[in-house]
């Protein structure tokens, strides 16, 4: 057999220490290791964990060795890339994984070569999406540890298929990333090293080639490695075992000589059999989740897209500033940083760069609104404008909430034909106007001016990806005594909701008259678990919503929009220890604040907690009504169906798993239960975790908060045996206090509802409104959509300018998991006079479809289920 050895580390750049405490170590690490390379000629290579963040980490502190540093990565001797920092595969966004490692490679490429597998050793579980994505930057390797069974694979080297249908060749690791750290000058070591490896290795094998990975958690360079391999040699000689220094590129290439026919596997792994996968880490911290879910979605849905239409009308688009915001937003989605598996002071340096990412974002998007709308030429007889922007590919009619400082509360809203439109305020404060403006120390005090902070909201009709206006006049407006909320019971086209006695909602989808009973039940536990697991003691008390009285009381109600709060008194036990809650309580508050929109086909829900008690969790339940066997889940790119029970929930224990194996799972927009025809669907802003309860009639329980005082515990219920992480306090993952939690019910009649319906709620429609109207230079309409796509099936991932000219690259994919035919795509061809097909590298690929550009349309005859297409507009 062939032995490939591969000096390497597996850099956290944080977790239970912070990035500059573990930043002290990589210094040294890698000064030693530019000597070591430049001074030990056998000593071939050093891969740093697949990472190019690492370089930025070092040379901020060493500039002088930016030299050396690329001269051993363009010889091949250190290896990097292609990630920026090593992900978490679940919690992230498909945009975000992109990013990770469209910003890798061109980090890494301005040293050298950047290593073309897609490393992930240390990610709990595998995204089925992996595929698709590193295919999509020509990667077509990739080397996998955590979530892989032994009844999953016949051998460690399979086709992992995605399910768009492209593939790579993996590679397992039956012993993880460092079935190599114990090789050394020690000969009996060394043998044991050797067996474990072929015990463990060789009835997996495809091949005569063993991989061996000699590193660790933050270990440097074993500088004895060649002397190690060359008596390996001179041991094993004899009996045909060759041991060779190597890179994994080199071990792979060896691999692919091998003419086996090999199993062609699809999906996502995430059994924690061999390794543990930490199932249920997508609810720790939830409140940092949350932020890492706004951050995304500011860029991904906001930043980018109108800096791409402020582009058009010549403004600069600032290519290096977003990515910096980028690059702080995938600095937290490491594996155990957005795992949140780390200690308090770790996780207030997250907080921090998610406050930072949002600080540039914000600003940007401030700027280029401000510059944008002083570029299009507004009809004044209709009053002062109010531009709606939309950020998605699709036509959309939508809420809109709107905040004006006006001179007058009386006025009416017009669209920019001079329709009147309806609208209902919200929310009058009488204010000084003065007190929002600057004043010069030229002209001095400005003089008190009376006005009102008014919050209204309406429905706004906007047709593609671009934006409308709509205009604000002084005029008394006619009330409209139509009202939404009527004796507990809210109605609209399509719902008709009512309130329980116990706050439980019972929803009828006015489309097929289904009613869909027990929805939005408040759920506590007990949490015995830490911060990788959710964990119960072994003698759990649950408390209820259901059943007890709740108390409601209307906030809103009129013609657009109505608003109930529902509050739930309940006494929860204070501690939960291992074996059993605390008899004593303390009461808290869950209130849920409920709103119906005119038109809106769903309830949105505000859920605050008042959480006072440690070691919890609270979730909202939702009966599906139905009787079925699966699922669906929104992941990075579009539907995934999912079984509502996993067999292996029976035997993980006796056949002694690492940790349990159920129906709990991460989540990107949506969750639902949909039979073909009617469906329940449950949508969420920032709460990546839910579990279903029942197999075949499923019920949905959304994890609204879940705590924990500790960092790594023993003997979990759910998670025998040693620990995970240390036995560290981490006090804040108790988040005492109040926590927000926004999520929304949907009930769903086919297909194309699930991602449009969820788009919209997740992603709202953005308003500016221009503090000046000069009629000076303005050449652009007050209504412009750059490109359209009608069609509720595409998703959209990205619209922002390329990374390597001045163009525009838009991203969609097909959401669901089956083929869709004849997509066409409306552009400006004014504006844009070149269309191309991309890959994620952004680089012109020649793609195996049949598609016609023609009069402004491309036609794209079919997409493949879930699949990504990424197209190149070039400007004139």
């Amino acid at each position: 057999m062939k032995f490939h050895i591969v000096s390497h580390t597996h850099w956290d750049r944080e977790w239970h220490k912070t990035f500059e405490e573990y930043r002290v170590k990589l210094i040294r690490v890698m000064d030693d290791l530019l000597d070591l390379l430049e001074n030990n000629f056998d000593y071939k290579s050093f891969m740093f964990d697949g990472q190019t963040i690492v370089l930025e980490d070092y040379l901020e502190i060493r500039p002088e060795n930016k030299e050396r540093l690329a001269k051993l990565i363009k010889e091949k001797r250190i290896i990097v890339g292609p990630w920026y920092i090593q992900p978490d595969e679940f919690i992230p966004s498909g945009e975000a994984l992109i990013r990770n490692l469209l910003i890798g490679i061109e980090i890494g490429e301005k040293f050298g070569p950047v290593m073309e597998i897609g490393y992930l050793p240390d990610s709990f579980g595998q995204s089925a999406y992996i595929p698709q994505i590193l295919n999509g930057f020509q990667i077509k390797d990739s080397i996998i540890w955590r979530g892989i069974a032994d009844e999953d694979i016949k051998n460690k080297e399979f086709w992992w298929k995605g399910l768009d249908g492209s593939k790579i060749l993996n590679h397992y690791l039956p012993l993880g990333y460092e079935n190599a750290k114990w090789l050394s000058l020690n000969e009996k070591k060394n043998e044991e090293v050797i067996q474990t490896n072929i015990e463990a290795q060789k009835p997996l094998a495809s091949t005569d080639h063993i991989l061996m990975l000699c590193g660790y958690d933050q270990r440097e360079a074993n500088p004895d490695l060649p002397k190690i391999i060359q008596k390996l040699n001179e041991k094993y000689k004899g009996i045909g075992h060759e041991f060779v220094f190597t890179t994994l590129e080199e071990y792979v290439k060896e691999v692919k000589k091998s003419d086996k026919e090999l199993d062609e596997i699809s999906g996502e792994f995430r059994k924690g059999k061999h390794m543990r996968v930490h199932a249920s880490i997508g609810s720790t911290r939830l409140d940092i989740k949350k932020q890492n879910f706004e951050a995304q979605a500011l860029y991904e849905k906001y930043v980018e897209p109108m800096a791409a239409l402020s582009l058009l009308k010549g403004i600069k688009y600032d290519n290096s500033m977003i990515n910096q915001g980028w690059k702080y937003i995938i600095q937290n989605q490491a594996h155990d940083s957005i795992g949140n598996v780390c200690t308090d002071k770790t996780h207030d340096e997250m907080e921090m760069r998610y406050s930072k990412a949002k600080q540039i974002g914000k600003t940007l998007l401030s700027n280029k609104l401000q510059e944008f709308s002083s570029k299009i030429k507004y009809d004044e007889s209709k009053g002062r404008p109010i531009i709606v922007f939309n950020s998605l590919l699709n036509p959309r009619k939508s809420i809109m909430q709107i905040e004006v400082f006006l001179d007058n509360k009386e006025f009416i809203l017009l669209d920019r034909f001079g329709k009147e439109i309806e609208y209902q305020i919200i929310d009058i404060k009488e204010v000084d106007l003065n007190d929002f403006s600057i004043e010069s120390h030229f002209i001095g005090k400005n003089a008190s001016k009376k006005g009102y902070m008014i919050k209204f909201v309406f429905i706004a009709n906007v047709h593609g990806y671009g934006y409308t206006t709509y205009y604000i006049k002084n005029k008394k407006c006619i009330d409209n005594n139509n009202l939404i909320l009527k004796d507990n019971i809210f109605e609209n086209e399509h719902l008709l909701v009512e309130i329980n006695y116990d706050g439980s909602l019972s929803i009828k989808d006015k489309h097929s008259n289904k009613v869909y009973l027990n929805q939005n039940i408040i759920e506590e536990s007990g949490n015995a678990g830490d911060e990788y697991d959710y964990s119960p003691p072994r003698d759990d008390r649950l408390i209820w919503s259901k059943d007890k009285k709740a108390n409601v009381e209307v906030i809103y109600n009129g013609p657009i929009m109505a608003r109930v709060k529902i509050t739930h008194t309940l006494d929860f036990p204070w501690d939960t220890y291992t074996k059993y809650r605390s008899n004593e309580t303390l009461r808290s508050t869950v209130s849920s604040y409920v709103t119906m929109y005119k038109g809106i086909k769903r309830i949105e829900i505000k859920t605050v907690i008042d959480n006072k008690v440690s070691n919890h969790r609270v979730r909202a339940l939702f009966d599906s009504n139905m009787k079925l066997s699966s699922h669906n889940s929104d992941q990075q790119f579009g539907i995934l169906n999912r079984l509502n029970y996993l067999k292996e929930v029976e035997y993980w224990e006796k056949e002694k798993w690492q940790e349990k194996y159920y129906p709990i799972y991460n989540q990107q927009k949506y969750v639902n239960v949909f039979d073909g025809k009617n469906g329940i669907q449950i949508m969420n802003r920032g709460l990546p975790q839910y579990e279903i309860l029942g197999s075949n009639t499923p019920k949905i329980a959304l994890t609204l908060i879940c705590t924990t005082d500790y960092m790594g515990k023993q003997d979990l219920v759910n998670r025998p045996g040693r620990r995970s992480g240390l036995h560290v306090k981490t006090p804040k993952s108790n988040m005492l206090g109040s926590f927000e939690t926004e999520y929304a019910i949907s009930t769903i009649n086919n297909e194309k509802e699930m991602n449009s319906l969820a788009e919209d709620y997740v992603y709202p429609l953005y308003s500016y409104m221009p503090t000046s109207i000069s009629e000076e230079n303005k050449l652009s309409s007050d209504e412009y959509y750059p490109i359209v796509v009608e069609n509720e099936d595409i998703g959209t991932s990205a619209i922002k300018n390329s990374e390597k000219d001045e163009a525009l690259i838009v991203r969609l994919f097909n959401t669901k998991n089956k083929m869709i035919e004849s997509i066409d795509i409306k552009y400006d061809s004014k504006i844009f006079k070149d269309v191309k097909f991309v890959n994620l590298k952004e680089e012109e690929i020649k793609i195996n479809k049949d598609y016609e550009i023609k009069n402004s349309i491309i036609n794209i005859r079919s997409m493949n289920r879930n699949e990504i297409i990424n197209l190149k507009f070039s400007f004139s």
